[in-house]
């Protein structure tokens, strides 16, 4: 099978395409970080600055929602490892052993319905370092001057 030209193609661009979207995921993070995080600090701040509790609390939970979106996300591209390590092997063999092309919905639900679909699998993606930050930083800095202001302390 490894000498069939028509099947390395159609692994080939299946690979292609779950490589890139792969890394679509992480650019598309990155975007939302880049522009939420101003935006988020900004909220906590003049929540403070004007003593408003109903405005930290609305950007809190806007933080808390956003965090959750990107996991969502990281579960999504998660969910392509799989079916991405199975082509690697394939074409890194000497002999491959004969595999179907074009699996990428059938790979992804399997995945996402076996190894990535408990909810303790989302909680461990959601305190990964590129995961949690900077929305963690946000809910923290919030909920501390939630508490400032609902002592009266501002």
């Amino acid at each position: 099978m490894a000498s069939d030209p028509d099947l390395r193609g159609e692994l080939q661009a299946e690979y292609l395409l779950l490589q890139s979207q792969y890394e679509a995921y992480d650019q598309r993070a990155l975007s939302l970080k880049g522009l939420a995080t101003p935006l988020l600090g900004a909220g906590v701040a003049f929540g403070l600055k004007d003593p408003s509790l109903p405005l930290v609390a609305v950007t809190v939970a806007l933080a808390i929602a956003l965090w959750v979106l990107e996991v969502t996300w990281k579960v999504f591209q998660y969910c392509n490892i799989p079916r991405i390590q199975k082509l690697e092997a394939w074409f890194a063999s000497a002999d491959p052993d004969e595999m179907r092309p074009f699996q990428v919905y059938g790979s992804w639900a399997h995945a996402f319905k076996g190894e990535w679909g408990g909810v303790g699998r989302w909680l461990a993606v959601a305190i990964e370092p590129f995961v949690c930050l900077p929305y963690i930083v946000v809910v923290v800095a919030g909920a501390s001057a939630a508490l400032i202001l609902a002592n009266g302390k501002a």
